[in-house]
């Protein structure tokens, strides 16, 4: 068994010595290829860095006025807090002086009326005592 694998090995030496070469620059292209790839990755991480680091500043800019706006919000809800309780006062005052104002609006024409009727009586009396 072993001497016909070694006759076997023997005729294949001349393609073997063929194919030696064409192995070894298919492995050092791919080689290369890879290098490249990594280079390229490489670089496109570098930038990719960069573009991180600008939004990160971009950020903290828009974070920092976030923050600012959340404090004048905060104080304006400060300020408007005891208008609303104001106005909500108001409210109930205005609602009490709408039904006083009816009230008088009654009386005001019951007394017109009243006063007709006295106008009229007056003027009877002054026509009939002539």
């Amino acid at each position: 068994m072993w001497p016909k694998l070694l006759a076997q090995l023997f005729e294949l030496l001349p393609h073997i010595t063929r194919v030696l070469p064409m192995a070894d620059r298919y492995f050092s292209s791919k080689a290369a290829a890879e290098k490249a790839n990594e280079a390229a990755l490489t670089a496109m991480a570098e930038g990719v860095r960069g573009d991180l680091g600008q939004v990160t500043k971009a950020h903290l800019g828009l974070y920092r006025q976030l923050q600012e706006l959340s404090a004048q919000v905060a104080t304006v809800e400060d300020d408007v807090r005891p208008v609303r309780l104001a106005v909500d006062g108001l409210g109930h005052r205005v609602e009490a002086l709408e039904e006083k104002i009816a009230a008088i609006g009654v009386w005001v024409k019951a007394g017109v009326s009243v006063i007709v009727v006295m106008l009229g009586v007056v003027i009877f009396l002054l026509v009939r005592g002539r």
